[in-house]
């Protein structure tokens, strides 16, 4: 008996919890009945009592008679489910049968069984299937047979009903269906409608009719009555099969309609799945090649939807009219033409022409924060055709305040957000995305690793000990008198560590032998000196590079001077790792890297860790154009041992571009990553003509502004927000729905999430920690400090 439990408890981990593959969109399922059990097309109990309910959903029927042999792929793929209702427990090939079904689920397609599971036995041959066998499909239902049948009724209780869903035509009798399977739960997310135990024995309740994501089952004898000769359904079926096929959502799930042929919508649908992943919110993509086959119940498993279009696209409005009908929430991601789904857009009528747009003002209220609103004059952007109805909340406009750009509508009983604009192409949008998301559901939640990381580029650095515009000191004596000191007291006043990035030359030598020399011309050898500093302070120091080359081997407007080869990038970073050790010992090789000109390409990042094996961080950008210039956070895909950080952020002066960039990588990846150079002031485009003084007091602004509005941020330095993400990356995370409360389960305690819930407030929280709640919104940020957080709302 052991033996067999632990191959159960085995089988159980290798294919009771295999999580379901992207659903089957197709308008069609497959009916299975046995032609030797008297069942013919017109004459099964699927005919009888589904076909109503399902023509109802959308959704025709292809009968098929097993006892003819296995159906085809000519037959299934265009079925989106198999439902069967078989009157015996026999068939012929039953172990081939179980393995149709394992294969179905695998390919997405819903199984749902009904009355007897009819594999039980071989009618040719009479032998019984073994229940490790048997129970390899069940387990994808959520449930494993441990026999220990009974017909006598008197050693049956009902432990567990939903009546609504098991008593729909009459009450549920256990001493008159007297039939007993032992069966146990597999699938912690299942939902069970009826359960029943056997008084002369110790264990859980038996769960005999079930849903799960992958189908469902409903045990013989439970089903239906007859009485006085007629059929009296005990099962509700059409609630039955809606809670079989299309669920509605017990945690937080996203589906994404995305133009599949259209560029535009393929790089905004690569944000939003980046940005979506980065805040472990579960998400399935629907593209458009699945529209014919969806029906108007399709969207009701999600808490919201995005839509990546351009225009109908093929999509049938009745699934956005059923959606918001039953209350969801919709996002617009990008601007269109649109015709039917216009009145589910909130859109009124059409432009008559259609012209570029200049800035933009969104007001507060969107982005989480203390009353955060973001003006900004330069941004370019077209507007789609769409203009709002009267009853539409406007959130953002144009500069002038002419165009809508961000309108909200509620219609039905849903709400739906529409953007009116294509800017969400270029990454630094991701936290406008997220964001959206979070701010149209009833109750939002994301992850986040909630860190501040500050680097200081190009520092120590060579200095000339020359005067040069606009300070009246040589740079040497304001490097080390002035600008050192005075970040370091600002940085600290805001508790925020931070990484210095050494770099030893400005010459632009790709070729050897190189020369070196630069990193020392300073007065009382000042770069040296504060490269000790960091060390005896325990400072992190980073590296920048040999020179300020780009790794890389291809030209851009930017990268004027590359590598001829990686050999000779090799000896470049050779060089600067026998500098290192030579000036600061081997043993504080850096552990970090920003590239020069933030670009550097995969054969930079092959000999950067070749030579420096030390470093597990490199930093670009998440956002930009050109050759090797941006990158996803996390492991690199060619080299993941090396942990891309890119930086969202940079300079002295608070513009509105970036107060965008720090809202944007807060609200989205989860992090403020921010660069600043020591010579921003010696350069008139950088400094925008401002003096030190006056960069200082910016700075400090912008400091202020996000210590504000996200006082949760970690600050951190550059390796010990490296380590951070990777922990974050490693924390599984479901944001659950129990009633008026959210559950989160998480991996670990230690986790951070943020929510919003707008209308509502919370009455308590169990196993978490408040961080801070927002004065000015019915949001709030909270630590897990178990594996499981509940929190309740009023």
């Amino acid at each position: 008996m052991k033996k067999i439990l632990v191959s159960l408890i085995i089988l159980f981990l290798l294919t009771g919890f295999v999580s379901a593959a992207d659903p089957v969109y197709q308008k069609s399922v497959l009916a299975l009945y046995k032609s030797s059990e008297g069942q013919t097309k017109a004459e099964n109990e699927i005919f009888f009592y589904l076909s109503r309910p399902l023509k109802e959903m959308g959704l025709k029927i292809i009968y098929w008679d097993i006892d003819r042999g296995l159906p085809g792929e000519s037959v299934t793929k265009y079925s989106r489910a198999i439902i069967s209702w078989f009157r015996g427990p026999s068939m012929r090939n039953p172990g081939d049968y179980l393995t149709f079904l394992d294969t179905m689920i695998e390919d997405g397609k819903k199984v749902i069984v009904i009355d007897n599971l009819g594999a039980y036995q071989d009618k040719a041959t009479g032998e019984y299937m073994q229940p490790l066998r048997l129970n390899s499909t069940l387990a994808r239902l959520g449930i494993m047979y441990h026999g220990d049948w009974t017909q006598d009724g008197s050693l049956l209780e009902i432990t567990h009903k939903d009546s609504e869903m098991v008593e729909f035509q009459g009450e549920q009798i256990v001493k008159d269906s007297a039939f007993f399977y032992k069966f146990i739960s597999s699938d912690r997310e299942m939902d069970i409608w009826l359960s029943i135990t056997r008084t002369d024995k110790d264990y859980a309740p038996s769960p005999v009719i079930v849903t799960n994501r992958n189908g469902g089952f409903a045990l013989s004898r439970y089903i239906y009555r007859v009485e006085d000769g007629k059929v009296k359904l005990l099962l509700n079926m059409k609630k039955y099969l809606m809670q079989a096929l299309f669920p509605l959502p017990v945690k937080q799930k996203i589906a994404i309609l995305a133009e599949s042929n259209n560029t535009k919508a393929q790089d905004v649908l690569g944000f939003t799945e980046s940005v979506l992943r980065r805040a472990k919110i579960e998400y399935a993509v629907i593209s458009t090649r699945d529209f014919r086959g969806m029906v108007p119940f399709d969207l009701n498993p999600f808490t919201a939807v995005g839509l990546i279009l351009s225009s109908d696209n093929g999509l049938d409005s009745a699934i956005l009219d059923q959606y918001l009908d039953n209350g969801g929430s919709i996002v617009s991601l990008i601007e269109g033409r649109f015709d039917k789904l216009a009145p589910f857009l909130g859109i009124k009528e059409e432009r008559r022409d259609i012209r570029a747009s200049t800035g933009y003002r969104i007001e507060s209220g969107f982005f989480t924060g203390e009353n955060v609103s973001i003006v900004d004059r330069t941004v370019q952007w077209d507007p789609g055709w769409g203009i709002p109805g009267d009853n539409a909340e406007i959130l953002a406009t144009d500069y002038s305040k002419r165009i809508p750009l961000l309108w909200k509508t509620k219609i039905n009983n849903g709400n739906v957000l529409v953007w009116n604009w294509g800017n969400f192409v270029y990454g630094e949008f991701l936290g406008y995305i997220l964001e959206s998301f979070i701010f149209i559901q009833p109750i939002g939640v994301a992850a986040t690793p909630a860190l501040s990381i500050m680097y200081l580029d190009d520092w120590p650095l060579p200095m000339y000990n020359v005067v040069k515009n606009p300070i009246t000191t040589t740079d040497t004596d304001f490097y080390t008198e002035v600008w050192w000191g005075e970040i370091k007291e600002l940085l600290n006043s805001w508790k925020q560590p931070f990484t210095s990035y050494a770099i030893f030359n400005y010459n632009a030598m790709t070729k050897p032998p190189f020369e070196t020399g630069e990193f020392f011309v300073a007065k009382g050898n000042a770069p040296t000196e504060i490269a000790y500093e960091h060390l005896d302070t325990g400072i992190e120091l980073g590296l920048h590079g040999y020179n300020h080359v780009s790794p890389t081997l291809q030209k851009s407007s930017i990268n004027a001077f590359v590598w001829s080869s990686k050999d000779e990038m090799e000896i470049g970073f050779t060089q600067a790792k026998n500098e290192w050790v030579r000036l600061l010992g081997d043993y504080s090789l850096p552990r970090t890297y920003v590239a020069p000109h933030n670009i550097i390409s995969t054969d930079g990042i092959e000999v950067l860790h070749k030579v420096f094996p030390t470093i597990k961080s490199i930093s670009t950008l998440r956002a930009g154009e050109g050759e090797g210039e941006t990158h996803d956070f996390g492991p690199h895909p060619d080299f993941p041992e090396i942990y891309m950080m890119p930086r969202m952020t940079s300079g002295y002066i608070f513009t509105s571009e970036i107060k965008s960039g720090a809202v944007s990588g807060i609200v989205g990846p989860g992090l403020w990553s921010h660069f600043i150079h020591g010579d921003d002031v010696f350069d008139a485009h950088r400094s925008q003509g401002k003096s030190w003084d006056e960069l200082k007091t910016e700075f400090s602004s912008m400091l202020g502004f996000v210590r504000k509005n996200y006082p949760w941020l970690r600050p951190m330095n550059a390796y010990d927000g490296y380590r951070a993400m990777e922990e974050f990356d490693d924390i599984g995370t479901d944001f659950k729905f129990s009633g008026d409360d959210l559950l989160v389960q998480t991996g670990a305690p230690g986790l951070i999430f943020r929510m919003r819930f707008e209308g509502k407030k919370i009455k308590s929280i169990t196993g978490g920690t408040l961080l801070y709640t927002y004065k000015s919104m019915d949001a709030a940020v909270i630590q897990a400090d178990s594996p499981e957080v509940r929190v309740e709302f009023r």
